[in-house]
């Protein structure tokens, strides 16, 4: 998962003798309007998600210190990261929370993004097909697994 101010990037990936196969990718928005009610309803979207899948593991985009400084919109990321890492715990997941700095230095040659950019890569992985903005949730699942 990555989070950001106003949804959680889900993508659910399945691991079978060391190749991923993509079960869904979807985007669950925050309503608008009551914040609170809007993470009750967040929270329960992602229960649901990961238990019908049945999800072992749950890999999220952990946060990052900004040099921009802090601003609303990353509070409220903050805020959604935490309901998205209490649904996962709450489906019976093994929740991990990932950095995106560790993992460019701990996993493989290159950073992150360059995995994100390079086409062939996701060719390669049999994910080909997953849109663009969907690659780094799922990147952050296979930098566990792969």
């Amino acid at each position: 998962m990555v989070v950001s101010s106003s949804a959680v990037d889900l993508v659910i990936l399945e691991l079978d003798d060391g190749d991923f196969e993509l079960v869904s990718a979807v985007s669950i928005k925050v309503q608008v309007g009551d914040r609170a009610k809007a993470y009750r309803v967040a929270h329960e979207q992602l229960q649901d998600q990961l238990r019908e899948a049945n999800i072992e593991c749950a890999c999220i985009k952990a946060s990052a210190v900004s040099l921009g400084g802090t601003k609303k919109v990353h509070l409220q990321a903050a805020e959604l990261r935490g309901v998205a890492l209490a649904a996962a715990a709450a489906a019976g997941c093994d929740v991990r929370s990932v950095s995106k700095a560790t993992t460019s230095r701990t996993f493989g040659s290159r950073g992150v993004d360059e995995y994100l950019r390079d086409d062939s890569y996701w060719e390669q992985l049999g994910l080909g097909d997953l849109k663009k903005g969907m690659r780094e949730p799922a990147f952050t699942a296979i930098s566990q697994f792969a």
